[in-house]
């Protein structure tokens, strides 16, 4: 189970106009206009109709073509040039991480959005497309000598970060992942360069008394228009950029399968992580809660900084190999002592299983069972100061019909079957005395588990739950009914259907398989129809 924060993408590059009756788009700029507003509705209804939110965004997807259409028959170069390319490649990013990354939706279960999902001209797209079009939307600015957004750096450091992240599953191989490492290291360097710059350059601004210009409004005929200016750059947003650039590298490791590849990748991020550590610490020293001075100037949330130390601890555990080692570094007192919260204990327990994945050391494996056995032990403690600390969060906010609910349920099944998963693994350990001893009660908790999890994944996230929070909710749910149908022996076809569905299970019974710890109950058996 991976917590990894979400991507924070920027807004367009475009004026928002108010919807009003148009005739048919002519120019580049009235194509770009009509694929923004598109947009915009696509993002109104997200968050309560996944399905009409897409056909939007399928919509503003053609609109932006056809602006490029427009400026490949001709038109000159202009910031709505830069818009129709930027906001193209941005709204692919989006639309990726909303409905293919995002855990529990699944497009292809929607109906009347084949437009959006098959060929060329969808909306939807495989990663390294979207990569393309990043990529092509650099080399036009770059043709034309105009000056590359630093909006668009940032997407393209973000698009090569997630190509990293899915590199094992869409098999590119290691050397590969280190030339994509290393260019979206270039490319978060050269961002971090501009934008320290920016804001030393708007530090002097202020103390010499210059205007700070702002979001202006302007109207036109009786017309309002917003336009969005560019906010100046504030040590939050450079902070930002500084997590993005440590979950880089954090990515290049977790594509380390055998020890002996930690020296290549050591000689690639050593230098990186030393000048992002220095900004970061500049940053800190000058503009973190306590210390900023300036009340025009946005102090550095201090979960931020927590953030930061967790993905840093956890880029250090991915360095060591040893399972001890890797303990005191999460268990560390004194200044190194890491914040006691959620993401911290759901860290260190993902962290171990990093270790456990990259030194083969599973149930096919007799000769570590020990170290097996301790490390599961330690993920199931992390784990459950995850659970106690969430569930006293989720305590607290029910009733008061907040925003985040349903996901914060889902977050929490989730550990919950995690915890099932530890000792059901630690049942089968066939070969050290604790495990044998008490095998049969550790089956007994990970049924109980699963149990708790379908409970915990069934509590409603109230009037103000997102489309996508309810669907994590029912996956969680198929993910515990699954595993505590194999485990209770019901693993016919259609005793799986009829308690879960045939779409449901034969999506997620491949996942499952792939774990090994389930062979024991027959999973290897059951055969997924071809056609569900």
């Amino acid at each position: 189970m991976k917590n990894k924060p979400g991507l924070k993408l920027p807004k367009r590059l475009r004026e928002v106009t108010p919807s009003q009756p148009t005739s048919q788009p002519q120019t580049v700029e009235d194509w770009v206009e009509q694929g923004a507003s598109e947009e915009e509705s696509g993002d109104r209804w997200i968050g309560s109709d996944l399905t009409k939110g897409l056909r939007f965004f399928q919509k503003a997807y053609v609109s932006y073509n056809e602006a490029i259409r427009a400026i490949s028959g001709g038109s000159s170069f202009s910031s709505s040039t830069v818009d129709a390319y930027y906001n193209i490649s941005r709204l692919l990013f989006h639309v990726y991480n909303n409905y293919i990354k995002q855990e529990g939706v699944n497009v292809y279960s929607f109906e009347n959005v084949n437009e959006a999902i098959i060929g060329d001209n969808a909306v939807i797209q495989p990663l390294h497309k979207i990569v393309k079009a990043h990529e092509k939307a650099v080399n036009y600015i770059e043709s034309t000598g105009g000056t590359i957004p630093l909006d668009l750096v940032y997407n393209i450091a973000l698009v090569y970060t997630e190509e990293i992240e899915t590199a094992q599953e869409n098999e590119i191989p290691f050397e590969r992942v280190l030339e994509i490492g290393l260019n979206a290291e270039r490319l978060f360097e050269s961002l971090l360069t501009q934008q320290t710059a920016i804001l030393q350059k708007f530090i002097v601004d202020l103390s010499q008394g210059d205007e700070v210009e702002d979001v202006e409004t302007s109207s036109t005929d009786g017309n309002d228009t917003q336009f969005e200016s560019e906010e100046s750059l504030q040590p939050p947003d450079i902070y930002e950029t500084i997590l993005s650039s440590y979950r880089l590298v954090q990515s290049i490791l977790e594509n380390v399968t055998h020890p002996e590849q930690v020296s290549q990748v050591r000689t690639l991020i050593e230098e990186f992580l030393q000048s992002v550590n220095s900004i970061e610490r500049e940053l800190i020293q000058s503009f973190g809660e306590g210390n900023n001075q300036n009340s025009l100037i946005e102090s550095i949330p201090q979960d931020l900084i927590h953030e930061s130390k967790i993905i840093k601890t956890f880029i250090e555990g991915l360095l060591v190999n040893d399972l001890n080692a890797l303990v005191q570094l999460w268990e560390g007192n004194g200044e190194d002592a890491l914040p006691s919260i959620p993401e911290t204990y759901m860290s260190f327990a993902d962290n171990i299983q990093s270790f456990l994945d990259r030194n083969d050391i599973n149930l096919d494996n007799l000769s570590t069972s020990e170290v097996y056995w301790n490390a599961l032990t330690k993920m199931n403690n992390s784990y459950k100061s995850a659970q106690e600390l969430l569930q006293i969060k989720l305590s607290s906010l029910k009733g008061q019909g907040v925003d985040g609910i349903g996901a914060l349920a889902a977050q929490i099944s989730d550990i919950i079957i995690a915890r099932s998963d530890i000792d059901l693994q630690r049942s089968q350990i066939t070969n050290y005395d604790p495990a044998i001893k008490h095998q049969q009660v550790l089956l007994n908790n990970a049924k109980t588990f699963l149990k708790s999890a379908v409970n915990v994944a069934n509590q409603s996230g109230g009037l103000r739950e997102r489309a996508t929070e309810k669907m994590l909710r029912e996956k969680r749910k198929v993910d515990a009914v699954l595993r505590l149908c194999l485990i209770e022996n019901k693993i016919t076809v259609t005793e799986l259907d009829n308690i879960i569905g045939r779409s449901r299970w034969a999506n997620e019974l491949p996942n499952l398989m792939r774990t090994g710890y389930f062979k024991r109950f027959g999973i290897e058996s059951i055969e997924i129809p071809s056609a569900f």
